[in-house]
């Protein structure tokens, strides 16, 4: 048995709740690991679709469709002659390994969110002699792909994304060059060819645009990541002060169509709460930041939105890396289990933040290099690499947060949790003073259908945990000190 089907199996022997239904209204959780489950392996998929919706009651499946992998003759610098590429039943196409994702997603009753994304084959590159498969992927061709991957997954897919962190030079080049910025304006026409024809496809489907990476660089080059604020306003042909810019790229602009805004807002090492010293990055608590550019330009017409007056958004990617195994980027297992709590609690009362992704299940395999090369893959899982659990593995089932593990004497306390899969519960919320002495009950309520609640009290120390309906209860018990 393989390593990563091993970690499968010790996972699946931790199970903290049967199956049922998912949640389909207010925050809906998220699960992303496309280098766990883009194999042609049935075993490997299987295992990976139990632990996300049995283990972590998760409501969807972020997987992308990456274009080099799936398009024929990748490596060519000429487009396969006779080539369809709008058609996915066109000769060259291989879906197989994201065709069995998609359905088996589909089948244990996951949503699916599908990015469409570079890398791109050589021959969709306005420059292919550079053989560079981010570098300026031209628009009609990226457009036609979209078409092909929303006619595909019609009958299973729930929503697309544009694109995969366009204001990263790893999947978009040049990010500038000497005229000044440049992904912003190509991703714009990615975003114009391809949302009418993904609508056209499946037209109840919810297509993201976005997707950019939490922060940037203010030097330019061609690889130098953009700061994400400056990206959209740039892409929405608007200077820092939302007017209308009318030269160079901008001279043909038009209104950007989405149904809504799809963001990764990593805080990395800090609490979810903190916001970022750069005005233009937006981190999980910089949301007013990125909620008023967007509605800025959304006012100014440089947006929009097809859903709505307004854009709703969905934080597709997030996670913190732990130490062990990073010990450059990674905090302490216990500190990323308190910040996930906090973090999902944060979006959950974020206004119009629909979903939240954790990314990923499982660490990423270290290399045999030496220092930070060694874990060039996120180590953000909630299970090690051997399929060990982590702290936050056991918890993410039933998050319990509370606002002050510290209050002040008179302080208030807020209590906050979900029992996932969202549906209806009875919790009540149990306390004691002191480990030796018994759970009482402080108070009973329901949950909403999505299961989650929220209560406050007045401030007291000692220990607390909620049990729900069918009678189990947290596996985190939080203590609040004087």
């Amino acid at each position: 048995m393989s390593r990563i089907v091993a970690a499968l199996a010790t996972a699946l022997a931790l199970l903290v709740l049967p199956a049922a239904a998912t949640a389909a209204r207010d925050l809906q959780i998220g699960i992303m690991d496309d280098q766990l489950i883009l194999f042609d392996d049935n075993e490997r998929i299987n295992g990976a679709m139990t632990v996300f919706t049995e283990n972590l009651g998760a409501d969807f499946v972020r997987v992308s469709a990456f274009w080099r992998d799936i398009a024929p003759a990748a490596e060519a610098q000429d487009k396969p002659a006779g080539f369809q590429a709008h058609d996915p039943n066109a000769p060259g196409y291989d879906w197989t390994v994201l065709d069995k994702v998609v359905q088996t997603a589909h089948a244990r009753g996951l949503k699916v969110l599908i990015s469409i994304t570079t890398p791109a084959p050589i021959w969709a590159s306005a420059s292919p002699s550079r053989e560079n498969p981010v570098w300026k992927i031209r628009p009609v061709e990226f457009a036609r792909f979209a078409q092909a991957v929303a006619t595909r997954y019609e009958p299973y897919a729930d929503m697309y994304a544009i694109g995969n962190e366009p204001n990263q030079g790893a999947w978009l080049q040049p990010q500038a060059d000497s005229k000044g910025l440049y992904a912003p304006h190509l991703y714009r026409r990615w975003v114009d060819g391809s949302y009418p024809r993904i609508k056209k496809a499946d037209p109840t489907s919810t297509v993201l645009i976005g997707e950019l990476a939490s922060s940037g660089r203010d030097d330019r080059g061609a690889t130098r990541p953009i700061r994400p604020l400056e990206f959209l306003r740039e892409m929405a042909c608007r200077d820092d002060d939302y007017d209308r810019k009318r030269r160079g790229r901008c001279d043909d602009f038009e209104a950007v169509e989405a149904d809504a805004i799809g963001h990764h807002p990593y805080k990395f090492a800090g609490r979810p709460d903190r916001r970022s010293r750069e005005r233009d990055d937006a981190a999980i608590g910089d949301w007013r930041r990125l909620r008023s550019t967007v509605d800025q330009l959304t006012r100014r017409k440089g947006l929009r939105p097809q859903q709505g007056r307004r854009f709703d958004f969905w934080y597709t990617e997030f996670g913190y890396q732990t130490d062990p195994p990073d010990p450059i980027s990674g905090i302490s297992l216990a500190r990323q289990d308190d910040y996930l709590q906090q973090a999902f609690h944060y979006a959950w009362r974020t206004p119009r933040v629909r979903g939240m992704v954790q990314f990923r299940l499982t660490d990423g395999e270290l290399t045999d290099a030496e220092g930070p090369a060694r874990f060039s893959e996120f180590q953000s899982g909630l299970l090690f690499e051997d399929g060990k659990p982590k702290t936050a593995y056991h918890n993410f089932m039933d998050p319990f947060w509370i606002s002050e593990t510290k209050p002040d004497e008179g302080d208030g306390i807020t209590l906050w949790g979900q029992v996932r899969p969202g549906v209806n519960h009875r919790v009540a919320v149990q306390y004691r003073s002191r480990p030796s002495r018994d759970w009482k009950t402080l108070f009973t309520r329901e949950t909403d259908e999505n299961g989650y609640w929220e209560r406050r009290i007045e401030g007291r120390t000692g220990q607390f945990r909620f049990t729900w309906s069918d009678g189990r209860s947290t596996a985190r018990t939080v203590h609040v000190q004087d």
